[in-house]
């Protein structure tokens, strides 16, 4: 994901868990309230000698699961892979914003990598003895 170049504006190329934290939207709760309740109920009912121990367990993945699963998205919308009209608005841009290349044909397209140097940078071998 880091080595293409994101669809939309970016917020935070590489933000951390806190900024992903805060700025989870309200589906993102409704995913964690969902698949934990759902998890729960899921080992509420196959568990049946210890029904309790087993839905509490189920549920302690659902929400690993479920936290994983909206860092992951939260962070693809920070970093411009998924629409983050909301975060710019809260947030703001990133001031060097990555340089998109337009082909004018597609039949014949120019070289130009896949990726831009803002978003991957050019390696500096001048510094090596």
């Amino acid at each position: 994901m880091p080595f293409s170049d994101p669809q939309y504006p970016v917020i935070n190329p590489s933000p951390n868990v806190d900024n992903c934290l805060k700025s989870m939207r309200f589906q993102d709760y409704i995913v964690l309230a969902g698949s934990t309740a759902a998890t729960w109920g899921y080992g509420y009912i196959l568990g049946k000698p210890l029904r309790g121990a087993t839905a509490s367990t189920a549920a302690a993945l659902g929400i690993t699961f479920a936290g994983m699963f909206v860092l992951q998205d939260t962070r693809a919308r920070l970093m411009g892979f998924k629409e983050n009209a909301e975060e710019v608005k809260a947030y703001g841009l990133y001031k060097h914003q990555p340089v998109k290349v337009v082909h004018k044909d597609r039949r014949f397209p120019t070289a130009s990598g896949s990726v831009s140097a803002s978003v991957k940078p050019v390696p500096r071998f001048d510094n090596y003895n």
